[in-house]
This record gives structure tokens, C-alpha cells and sequence, in this order.
């Protein structure tokens, strides 16, 4: 649309003809020039556009590609990694238009990049923001933890020592500040060593570039180029001369023609090249690569920065960061381990997202297990207000203590595991006075979360009976009754049905989608019985991922270690006999004595090979 405006004003200047012969004569040599970038690019019927690293591309731009290759009679072909970083622009369409196919997207079945065979599958894992994609990493020695400037020292020298020895090599930064104090260190000990001049000419962000040093251009020209090839956006050269006007003579680091810059292009698009940011150095492949992480560096960027290297990529791991060291206290702030910080960054996804995704997220998020059992545990409470604070007045408390357990945050999770213990057929009436009495709440801040404690470590001392599927809804969440009106009822039945449509959808979609934790729950059966029956399994596994927040953790449970509380507690008891029945399932039907389908019990143990996480 700019070259169409700019041709159309340029031949609105000719029909005015208030123009000289030589002013005339520049416009038409102006408009030609502008009509062959036209034509050059202008779309045909069949043809086929390949848009490569598809993430970065915006959303605007997509569009606009789009509408002409559809008024052409072309295509489009989008050709990218959406777990990477996004378009600095309006973006996020490309994760969109992935998630949005009707099956799974095409995809790479090998990764090819990697000398090692762990690192495969670690990239993989990091891609996917799966935890155990840490240990990998640490476990062959690729995490170093520290300060910041002893980190930069540590990372600097570690890509000296593989340029020196003639690898290939880049550091990474997660900021531009970082990444011109890189840079410029590298290129004051060259200018020392003798290989590079230390005069020179200024470009792109102030920095100085003599003869020797390495470069990097960022904007794409089509007429600037030797060989048979032109100068692309992260083309990576050696300066080789520097003429007065301010171009530079550069040759490609691999082998290739020597190019002459222009002095305008040098100052505003030529940046040394030795450190760059993630978004720098996406799609660049390289013999290592060193990157520096903070807490503030993003899933995407992490997963860049650590796959750039064939051989070796080592991650620097700031465990002191401050957020504003200006105001603080040295070595005041809190450290974390190496493994925790990284945890953060896997849960630091900061890629855009479209418009649509971000309507369909709050959907999402209106509908998902999580919200809508808060809501009904909420409702269930206020409408059985009454049968639980006779239970608490008959249990001992004073009518001031009953005031303040109804007044506590704890006091929605305390009606829960009460709830949960009668669902077990555990004599609440009975024992909640021995819970009272067990030590003055007198002097306790919160009696509520202090009872509440009490009712959880009772639970699970003893479990009582397996609550029956009946009272469960989605097999995961306690159903309650006992509400008196009618209004309460029916928003608790609203709200059942919409757990169980949302766990049987997210079951359906997993499945569709092939996700990894389903694949860990064994193939559907193909005989309809059991097929339904394990798709039921299934839907209650995916209500427990949703309602507890397990995103990316590729166990269909995730870790047992996450568990916080007595409710999750007893809810992932209920889905790990879920996963053990579906597994069960998949591996065949038995058939009773008349020829029909039998249930199969459960195994009584996870398999050993899953462990207790599955």
C-alpha cells in the first residue's frame, strides 16, 4: 500500500506539469524506480509465499499479505516456531492460526540442530516450559548461578576461550544495556590484542566500529549486495575498510564477496555483532552460545537464548537480581537458587497475543474447572451456612470463637474438608469437638485457619472411605447438598454442569491435540464401552490440571510436591486412581463370562516406571 500511495502521488505530480524538464525527468525516473518494486512484487495467480520465522511477523502485516495473496489468487504458507519470541509489534496470530487448525499443525518430527542426544530432548522440554527440562541442563553442567557482574565476567570469558579457539560463538543478554556493555568490552580487548583499530566510525546506539571489528546489519536491502547475494536483517560481517565518506567495506564471517555499506545505512543500521539479545539472535545457528538470565527474562526468550549453540549452550543465572538497586540495600535481597529462578522464567511466558486469543483466554478463564469450582464451593458454603455453624456451636466453641472461624479467609476451605469428611462417612459430629479441644484457640490470631489445620491433618490420618461417583462431580469435586432455597440450588446444579462439560471439552481437545500427559494415560480403547469410559477417566485428569494450575508439567498429575493443601490433597487421590484405571483401560478389555465388557480394577499401585508422579 506505501509503494502503491507513493506511485500514485509521484504520477499526480506529472499530470500537474508545474515541473521542469529536469524536475519531470527526476519524478518519472523516481516513479519507474517505485513501478519495478511494484511489479517485482506484486502477486500472481498460484504462487506460493513462504513467510520463514512466522512468530515475529505482526499481526497488521500478516493481514495485509493476506488480502493481496487472496485478490492474487496466491497463497500463503506461515513457516515458524509459535513457542518463540513473538512480533515486537501488534502480534500473537501465528500461535492463533496454530491452535485454531482443525487437527494438530504440521510439525519438524526430529530436532537436528544439537551434537548431544540429552539436549534434544531438553530443548524439547524448554520449548514446552516442562520443569525437568532444568535439571537436564544442570545436570550436565550447563547453569552457572551468581551475581550479575561476576556472572557477565564468567560469561564473557567462557565466549572469549571458544572464539579464541575458533568456534563460532554469541553472547546473549535479556536487555540492550547488557548487551552494549558486551559488546563493548569485546571490542576494547580486541582493539588491545592489536586486532581491531580503535579508530574508527560511529553507528546504530553510539558505539564506534574500526577495521576488524565484527558487525551486524539489521535492515534488509535488496540493492545493496556482491555475488549473487544481498544484505539481510542479522547478517553478521567483518569490517575490512572504512572509507571517508563513512561506508564500509565488510565481508560475510562465512565465506562470501566483500560489500561496500553506505554511510547512511552504516549509521542507522549496523550494530557490533559479538553479544545481542534474544531477539537478535533468533534464527541464528552457531557453534555455542552463552546467555545471561534473570528473573525478568521470559519463557520464549529463555528458549531462544539456550538453542542457538550446535555444541554448547551454558545459561548465567543472576541469583541476586534487585528490581531497583537504586533504592536498595546491598546484599540485602533475598537469594534463590539457580533452579528457582529458572522455574520463574518457564512461567514467564511474554509472547503477545492476538485479539481473538485474548478474548477466548478471558472465555477460558470465566469457564475453566478452577473458576467455576470457587464459585461453587462459594455458593455451596452460604447456602449450608446454617448446618455448618450449628456443627461449630455444638462443638465446643463460644458464640464469640463460632463469630470469628465464620469471619476467617479459612473459613470456605474449612467447610470443604468438613464436607469432604462426611462425603468419606467420617463421624464429623463426633470428632470436631476433639479437634476444638486439642489446644486453646484463645490466643490464636486466626481460629479458622487454625481449625481448618486441624480438620486437614485429621483427613489425613484417616481417609474413610472412597467417596462414590455419585457424590463427585467430573470424579474430582465433592458434590454438596443440603441447601434450603431454591435459588442456591439450582446456580450449584448450573455450575456442575458446567464442570463436567468443561473436563469432558478438555478431555476431547487433549486427546485431539495429542498432548503429551494424555499419551502417559495409554492409547483410547477402540471398543466403544471402554473408549467412553477412558475418555471419562481422562476429562477427570484434565478438571485436576485445570482446577490446580498444571500447565506445562508434561506428568499428567504434575509433581506431588506441588500439592498445597488437604482439598488438592484428596482431589489428587481421586485423580491418580483416575490415570491408574486409564491406563488399565487402554491396555485391553477383558471380557466377563457372558461375552460382555467387565470393569477392570484398578491397579493398586502406579506402575513403577511412572512412579508416583505418573
Amino acid at each position: 500500500p506505501a509503494r502503491q500511495a507513493k506511485a500514485d502521488e509521484l504520477r499526480q505530480l506529472l499530470a500537474a506539469e508545474t515541473f521542469t524538464a529536469a524536475g519531470q525527468t527526476t519524478i518519472r525516473r523516481h516513479l519507474e524506480s517505485v513501478q519495478a518494486d511494484l511489479d517485482r512484487w506484486t502477486l500472481s495467480p498460484g504462487q506460493l509465499v513462504i513467510i520463514d520465522e512466522a512468530s515475529l511477523a505482526g499481526t497488521f502485516a500478516l493481514d495485509q499479505l493476506v488480502i493481496a495473496a487472496g485478490d492474487a489468487g496466491a497463497k500463503i504458507l506461515l513457516v515458524g516456531d509459535p513457542a518463540q519470541l513473538g512480533a515486537v509489534e501488534a502480534g500473537g496470530m501465528f500461535a492463533t492460526l496454530v491452535a485454531d487448525r482443525d487437527g494438530p499443525a504440521p510439525e519438524l518430527s526430529g530436532v537436528h540442530r544439537f551434537a548431544a542426544e540429552w539436549e534434544k530432548t531438553a530443548s524439547v522440554a524448554l520449548r514446552a516450559g516442562d520443569p525437568a527440562a532444568i535439571d537436564a541442563y544442570q545436570t550436565h553442567g550447563r547453569i552457572t548461578a551468581g551475581s550479575r557482574d561476576d556472572l557477565l565476567g564468567a560469561l564473557y570469558s567462557a565466549w572469549l576461550k571458544d572464539i579464541e579457539a575458533g568456534r563460532s560463538s554469541v553472547m546473549i543478554a535479556p536487555d540492550t544495556l547488557t548487551v552494549a556493555e558486551l559488546n563493548l568490552r569485546a571490542r576494547a580487548d580486541r582493539v588491545a590484542a592489536g586486532q581491531v583499530d580503535a579508530i574508527g566510525v560511529e553507528v546504530a546506539g553510539g558505539a564506534t566500529v574500526g577495521v576488524g571489528d565484527l558487525v551486524v546489519t539489521r535492515q534488509n536491502d535488496r540493492t545493496l549486495g556482491a555475488g549473487g547475494r544481498w544484505v539481510r536483517n542479522g547478517d553478521r560481517w567483518t569490517v575490512t575498510n572504512i572509507a571517508a565518506d563513512g561506508s564500509l567495506a565488510v565481508k560475510p564471517v562465512k565465506a562470501g564477496a566483500t560489500v561496500v555499506l553506505p554511510g547512511a545505512y552504516v549509521a542507522e543500521h549496523i550494530e557490533l555483532g559479538y553479544a545481542a539479545t534474544a531477539y537478535r539472535s533468533q534464527g541464528r545457528t552457531l557453534d555455542t552460545a552463552h546467555a545471561f538470565v534473570s528473573p525478568t527474562t521470559t519463557r520464549e526468550g529463555l528458549y531462544v537464548s539456550a538453542t542457538r549453540g550446535r555444541t554448547d549452550n551454558r545459561l548465567y543465572v543472576d541469583i541476586s537480581y534487585d528490581p531497583d538497586p537504586d533504592t536498595g540495600h546491598e546484599h540485602t535481597t533475598q537469594q534463590q537458587t539457580a533452579n528457582d529462578v529458572l522455574a520463574g522464567v518457564l512461567g514467564n511466558q511474554g509472547s503477545d497475543i492476538s485479539a481473538h486469543e485474548a478474548i477466548r483466554r478471558a472465555h477460558d478463564q470465566a469457564e475453566s474447572v478452577a473458576t467455576v469450582a470457587v464459585e461453587y464451593q462459594t455458593i455451596a458454603s452460604a447456602a449450608q451456612d446454617e448446618h455448618w455453624l450449628a456443627l461449630l456451636a455444638r462443638s465446643g466453641l463460644t458464640p464469640a470463637q463460632v463469630e470469628a472461624v465464620r469471619a476467617s479467609p479459612a473459613y470456605g476451605q474449612l467447610t470443604v474438608a468438613l464436607k469432604d469428611a462426611e462425603t468419606r462417612g467420617l463421624d464429623v459430629e463426633r470428632t470436631l469437638p476433639t479437634l476444638v479441644r486439642g489446644r486453646t484457640l484463645v490466643t490464636a490470631d486466626d481460629p479458622g485457619a487454625v481449625l481448618r489445620h486441624r480438620v486437614d491433618q485429621w483427613l489425613q490420618a484417616h481417609p474413610g472411605q472412597p467417596a462414590t461417583s455419585p457424590d463427585l462431580i467430573a470424579g474430582l469435586i465433592t458434590r454438596v447438598s443440603g441447601a434450603t432455597e431454591a435459588g442456591p440450588n439450582r446456580a450449584l446444579a448450573e455450575r456442575e454442569t458446567s464442570i463436567e462439560r468443561r473436563a469432558k471439552e478438555l478431555a476431547e481437545s487433549a486427546v485431539a491435540n495429542r498432548f503429551a500427559w494424555v499419551a502417559r494415560l495409554g492409547r483410547p480403547p477402540t471398543e466403544p464401552t471402554a473408549r467412553q469410559e477412558w475418555l471419562r477417566l481422562v476429562a477427570t485428569v484434565a478438571a485436576y490440571r485445570e482446577r490446580w494450575g498444571i500447565e506445562t508439567d508434561l506428568r499428567p498429575l504434575g509433581s506431588s510436591d506441588a500439592v498445597t493443601c488437604m482439598e488438592q490433597y484428596g482431589q489428587r487421590k481421586r485423580a491418580l486412581a483416575a490415570a491408574q484405571r486409564a491406563i488399565d483401560l487402554s491396555r485391553g478389555p477383558r471380557l466377563g463370562e457372558r461375552g460382555s465388557y467387565a470393569a477392570i480394577t484398578p491397579s493398586n499401585q502406579v506402575d513403577q516406571q511412572r512412579g508416583t508422579d505418573l
